[in-house]
This record gives C-alpha cells, structure tokens and sequence, in this order.
C-alpha cells in the first residue's frame, strides 16, 4: 500500500481551525451588538415613559402657562434631566404645544429624547 498516507496534514488542521476561529469570533460579535441593542432599547423605553409622564401632567394642569420647567428625577434616574417647554398656538385660543425633552444630565437637551404633545384648556 503505496502512496498517499490517510489523515490530515498539519496545513489542512490549521485552516479548518482557522476558519473556526472566524465563525466563533463572528458570532461573539453579533452577540455583543444585541446585548447594547437590547440595553440601548430598555433606555429608550424608560425615557419615553417618563417623557409620557411629564407630558400627562403638563396637560392635566388647571392653569397652563407658556414657558419653560426644568428638574431631575429622583434616585435611581437622578442622571437624568427633563425640560418642559409650553408655547401657546396663535391660531387657536386656548391651545398649547407641549415638548417635553429627558436627556441625561450635564448635557445638552438636545441630545436627548424628545416626545410633543397638546393641550387645551378653554378660555376663561
């Protein structure tokens, strides 16, 4: 029996290892992308729910007034800011533009999330 001896040569295992070594490293990278995905929707999510809340509260006021609010929230989400701007329409008495704006604080708040809505209260 001569001839070609059976088995794998040393060049053979190192590429097959090799191309191996890039699926694994392929799929470790798409694992990680969803990881920051999934974290960067949970933020997204909490921001526009308390956006949602300062909203529902700037339109239940009795009195509402042009202008411009700003606080924090409290503990854990105390890295978070929020500003509420209301601007009377001219076209419609009675009718406010309602943006409400949570961005992390020490920044810019336009960087952040942004949700707008209306209100109108009837003219007294």
């Amino acid at each position: 029996m001569r001839g070609r001896p059976k088995g794998f040569t040393l060049l053979e295992i190192m590429i097959a290892v090799a191309f191996i070594g890039i699926a694994l490293l392929s799929i470790v990278k798409v694992q990680g992308q969803g990881i920051r995905l999934i974290d960067q929707a949970q933020l997204t999510s909490r921001n526009v729910f308390l956006a949602r809340q300062i909203l529902t509260e700037a339109q239940n006021k009795k009195d509402i007034t042009e202008g411009l609010e700003q606080g924090t929230f409290e503990e854990p989400l105390d890295y978070l800011s929020w500003e509420n701007q209301t601007t009377a329409l001219p076209f419609v008495t009675g009718l406010y533009k309602i943006v409400v704006r949570i961005f992390p604080t020490g920044r810019p708040a336009q960087g952040g999330l942004v949700l707008e809505g209306f209100a109108y209260k009837e003219p007294q």
